[in-house]
């Protein structure tokens, strides 16, 4: 953060959100959602912290649950050690697909695939969880099968245009119908992770291409909001083209900084600044407080209702801005953090609320997996600002 000594009173609450990820959500992760008996991590629990017997698991949520593990162990807890190799190893064993390369997208609770198609946005998480683990661990082959994995997404899923196709069948027929920027958000944090894990600039040089894609398609310089939905040709989708998601500009422009300090020449400067200004002014609800889960262009609620995560995005957008330098009141990010508890973390002190009416009232008592990635990146996010010295995630960048 900017200020060498942060206020006492700042610095206990922005304390309280690490303290969160390692004394309770890691736990969690490790002793909850850790299948012991079969490996791998289970989909959901319910309140009592008991699986949810759902029958089967995605692709995604082994890979955030892995993520969440190897973090916590270059945070000085490696408490997961155990429940990461088992749930490596479920990964490996039931996941990729021997025929034609990559991942299913999702297998039963004893790993035999039950959806064989291939999905961008898990494909994804396949790299960023490899990352990770490969910092943490050293796992064996995380390097090599990110490799791999993303030679084959070039090979079988790369699109005219630029980019991916979102979905493919088991054999990689595309499906051309809706193109999406979430997938390839998420492919380019894994890219950054990737880089930072191997200091290998080819993985830098990937992010690039997504970025120039991120400036092109998704990002509208007249309205300064960043589309969610396309069509094959990256054109706005005619349905959906006009839907705008306040938590994803808040994790773009956390990652444009990321790319900036990892040394990403792209100009992104304004488009960042562009996005956090439109998510700052339309994004919060002023009636009730909160982030809308969905606006429209010009800024108008579409769904007012409100999730978890984008709170946690605009935590790490703040924070990743003060530390740059840019002029963040110092109080902001904690006040971002005293609503997560407030609304999220305080009604569930073992867990967590994933959603809730625009009124704050909860409305989902089961604990999603994929959850904790979001919750724990952001924590470690605030970890670092008052303690820079043991940041395992990358400093911001300078300002322009």
């Amino acid at each position: 953060m900017t200020d060498p000594a942060p206020d006492l009173a700042l610095e206990m609450v922005l304390a309280r959100y690490p303290a969160f990820a390692l004394g309770t959500l890691l736990p969690l992760c490790r002793d909850r959602f850790a299948d012991p008996v079969r490996g791998g991590f289970h989909e959901q629990l319910d309140a009592l912290h008991a699986p949810v017997p759902l029958g089967t698991r995605r692709l995604m949520v082994q890979c955030r649950q892995l993520y969440v593990l190897a973090h916590a162990a270059l945070l000085g807890d490696a408490s997961g050690h155990e429940a990461a190799e088992r749930g490596y190893a479920f990964l490996r064993r039931h996941y990729p697909d021997p025929v034609h390369g990559g991942w299913f997208f999702r297998a039963t609770e004893d790993g035999v695939p039950t959806d064989r198609s291939k999905d961008l946005y898990a494909h994804a998480f396949v790299l960023f969880a490899l990352a990770w683990l490969h910092r943490a661990f050293a796992a064996p082959d995380a390097i090599a099968l990110a490799g791999a994995t993303y030679d084959t997404l070039r090979t079988r899923m790369a699109a005219p245009g630029g980019g991916f196709w979102d979905r493919a069948g088991e054999d990689w027929q595309p499906d051309r119908t809706l193109r999406r920027q979430n997938p390839h958000m998420h492919l380019l944090e894994a890219l950054l992770a990737l880089h930072e894990a191997t200091g290998d600039p080819a993985w830098l040089a990937e992010a690039d291409a997504l970025v120039r894609l991120f400036l092109d398609r998704f990002f509208d310089a007249p309205t300064g909001t960043l589309g969610e939905y396309f069509g094959r040709d990256w054109a706005p989708h005619p349905d959906q083209g006009h839907v705008v998601e306040p938590g994803h500009h808040y994790e773009w422009v956390w990652l444009l900084h990321r790319y900036r300090a990892q040394g990403g020449t792209l100009a992104v400067f304004d488009a960042g600044e562009a996005l956090f200004a439109t998510a700052r002014r339309h994004g919060f609800d002023a009636a009730h407080g909160g982030i809308h889960d969905q606006i429209d262009r010009a800024g108008r609620p579409l769904v007012a209702t409100r999730r978890i995560w984008p709170v946690t995005e605009a935590i790490k957008a703040h924070l990743v801005r003060r530390e740059a330098g840019y002029p963040v009141p110092a109080e902001e990010p904690a006040r971002l953090i005293a609503h997560l508890f407030a609304d999220f973390l305080d009604p569930a002190p073992h867990g967590w609320v994933e959603t809730c009416t625009r009124e704050g009232q909860p409305t989902q008592v089961n604990l999603p997996g994929s959850t904790p990635y979001h919750l724990f990146l952001a924590a470690a996010e605030t970890a670092r600002a008052i303690r820079p010295e043991r940041s395992s995630s990358g400093p911001g960048s300078p300002p322009p």
